[in-house]
């Protein structure tokens, strides 16, 4: 029988210890202690923003080879002074008509630069390059994140709104130095009749240089439409309004669009039409294609794409910066029909971005000659360039869903 006679040996013979070994006093280093931690965050800072550059990126880039282009505005009307119809029949042996000629018009448009500058002091750029201190803000730093800035800028140009525009306008259009904007580029003149304010040319695309008539004339016209019926009146959108919208454009540039784009409240209305549930077949799939340099194109080769969903047979990209009225928070956006195809076999897209100068990168450092007179302070500078101008060759195969409300 063991006999226990202390605390001691009692808690030995419970604990299988003895308490006198516990009674040390701990003083650990943890990671809360004075002087002995330093998080270490690396040069890389991941942007808690939504950057994607969707309009752009499906927009197809070609050589800027001219300043402008001829286009037909509308054909030819055969008289019948000699007899004939208007449409050219002749009786037997009967008199050649005189001779006719479609209407012209010239478009002038300039390219544009777009620019995304940044600076570090040399102090930093040095310490960033030369230390092993834990540093974000060099030039290196800076130019991974800018560079894909420099884009979502571009985008944002793409897609800026026209309507808030012209309604807080105090005087006519007169130009942007932005790259024009798909919203002023695909309009009406029953959209400017509309919406357009009380001044002049706010619907009329490259205003420094061309004449887009969209305040008394239809002759550029894209296929506008509301999803109310009213432009300029909110309203739900229906499969029957995207199925007369398409019907139109069809009969306007005979063709379908080849992509949609708009919000992604757009989105999410246009999934909501076409649930599992219906009794037709659902136009409502999936596409697979290919976003290059070119801009969207059809699937070609095997393995090669990306699934895409598609209303109709037409994919939809959604972009965070597709338009909607600033003024009225009851638009959720606007959806548009592109043709970015060249189906006239011209060589240039119906609609793209004609690039002079594609992006480039420049900077002025310690390393280059004339530092630091170049920058005039002891800064190291970067900055990305693009020149080029939004191009529509094509409108009446352009069109655009307006006033879709929830």
């Amino acid at each position: 029988m063991v006999q226990v006679k202390t605390i001691d040996e009692l808690e030995a013979l419970y604990y299988g210890h003895n308490r006198n070994l516990l009674r040390k006093a701990d003083a650990p280093v943890t990671t809360s202690t004075t002087g002995v931690f330093n998080a270490i965050f690396g040069a890389y800072a991941w942007a808690q923003l939504n950057l994607e550059a969707n309009a752009f990126g499906i927009l197809p880039k070609y050589p800027w080879d001219k300043s402008g282009f001829r286009v037909i505005t509308a054909k030819p009307t055969l008289n019948t002074n000699q007899g004939n119809t208007t449409l050219g029949g002749t009786s037997e042996g009967g008199t050649i008509a005189e001779t006719v000629k479609p209407t012209l018009q010239e478009i002038d448009i300039r390219p544009k630069t777009a620019q995304l500058p940044f600076s570090a002091s040399e102090v930093m750029e040095w310490l960033a390059t030369h230390s092993k201190d834990d540093i974000w803000g060099g030039l290196g730093s800076l130019r991974l994140y800018m560079a894909v800035q420099h884009k979502e800028f571009l985008n944002r140009m793409l897609l800026a709104d026209v309507e808030a525009e012209a309604a807080g306008a105090s005087g006519a259009n007169t130009g942007t130095k932005d790259f024009e904007t798909l919203d002023r580029i695909i309009s009406s003149d029953a959209e400017e009749d509309a919406t357009g304010g009380s001044q002049a040319g706010y619907y009329d695309p490259w205003a420094a240089n061309a004449t887009v008539d969209r305040d008394s004339g239809t002759d550029f016209d894209c296929t506008v439409e509301s999803a109310s019926g009213t432009i300029g009146t909110n309203g739900v959108l229906t499969d029957d309004t995207l199925r007369t919208f398409l019907r139109k454009i069809r009969i306007a540039a005979g063709k379908d669009p080849n992509v949609f784009l708009g919000s992604h409240e757009v989105y999410s209305e246009i999934q909501g039409l076409y649930m599992p549930s219906v009794r037709i077949p659902n136009p409502y799939g999936e596409a697979l294609v290919q976003i290059d340099v070119n801009g969207i194109q059809t699937f070609k080769g095997t393995g090669v794409g990306i699934h895409v969903d598609s209303i109709y047979g037409i994919p939809f990209i959604p972009s965070k910066d597709a338009p909607s009225n600033a003024s009225d928070s009851a638009e959720i956006g606007r959806l548009f029909a592109l043709d970015t195809s060249d189906a006239e076999g011209y060589g240039y897209p119906r609609i793209g971005i004609s690039i002079a100068i594609p992006t480039e990168y420049y900077e002025a450092t310690r390393r280059s000659p004339a530092y630091p007179f170049v920058n005039n302070a002891f800064v190291e500078k970067g900055v990305f360039r693009t020149m080029g101008e939004t191009v529509c060759r094509h409108f009446k195969s352009q069109g655009k869903i307006r006033d879709i409300k929830l």
